[in-house]
């Protein structure tokens, strides 16, 4: 008989970096990846999805679809996460309540987790983690049973850093690969990103305008291309107020090939 299995993922802890690799991620393909492996360890019983869901209510839909549970904890005013807290409480009230419970598969790679980690291994449970490799504590490889690196099961590509050509020798193809592959950064690591966030990104790089006014115009005009797409929403964080967002078209060939790894990207170091 297989040993049963509990998953509690910070899922902000992961998903911040989701910027850091050529693929785009989806929630449901974190989900399949902790699923694959815990099927692997032994008898998976739940998941446990921790994160401010009031941000992004789409990916708590499809986690409870999937039959596992988001569990909702609000950030701090200023937008910080505070997950670990209330996951951390989560794991050790199953490994003190639960005796059917042999393994924790954990999703996070900080140190945070260091005390229920131990306190898990007091009451005989065995303790796995699954995150990014780059974001591993090396407390980790020492502590647990096991640290998986979640890039490995994504089978995703580190992505290369690139510097902007300086002012007057950049092209418009050049700028505009620029601008996809920036949005498309922010779009993995925040909820939504505000228009007037991203272009005071842009201004000090001086290649989109001089003046707020110019990187403006120059995006309206990107805009009218439709590979960049604007939205409004509810202000979160202001009741009744609204939000002038962006957002890439996913569709667009444009951004297809403007996210597409080079062949130095995919040859192994």
């Amino acid at each position: 008989m297989a040993d049963i299995i509990m998953a509690h993922i910070d899922y902000e802890n992961i998903r911040w970096r989701f910027q850091d690799y050529v693929e785009y991620i989806t929630i449901e393909n974190v989900i399949k990846a902790f699923k694959s492996l815990a099927e692997e360890l032994g008898e998976l019983r739940q998941m446990f999805f921790y994160g401010d869901w009031t941000r992004r209510p789409g990916d708590s839909r499809k986690i409870e679809e999937y039959g596992y549970r988001a569990v909702n904890v609000l950030s701090k005013v200023r937008g910080a996460d505070r997950s670990d807290q209330t996951m951390a409480f989560g794991i050790y009230d199953q490994a003190r309540d639960n005796p059917d419970v042999k393994i924790f598969l954990i999703g996070a790679g900080d140190a945070d987790y260091k005390e229920v980690i131990l306190r898990c291994r007091e009451r005989g449970k065995r303790v796995y983690v699954l995150c990014f490799g780059r974001s591993a504590s090396r407390e980790l490889f020492t502590m647990t049973h096991g640290v998986y690196p979640l890039e490995v099961r994504l089978n995703l590509t580190e992505k290369q850093p690139k510097a902007l050509p300086p002012s007057g020798l950049i092209d418009k193809p050049a700028k505009i690969q620029f601008l996809i592959q920036k949005l498309d950064s922010l779009e993995k690591t925040l909820p939504y990103v505000v228009r007037i966030y991203f272009l005071k990104l842009l201004l000090p790089l001086k290649q989109f305008g001089e003046t707020f006014n110019e990187v403006e115009s120059f995006l309206d005009q990107e805009l009218q291309e439709a590979y960049i797409e604007e939205y409004v929403m509810d202000n979160p964080k202001i009741p009744g107020k609204k939000l002038r967002c962006i957002k890439l078209n996913r569709d667009s060939s444009r951004v297809t090939e403007a996210l597409l790894p080079k062949d130095n990207e995919k040859a192994e170091p």
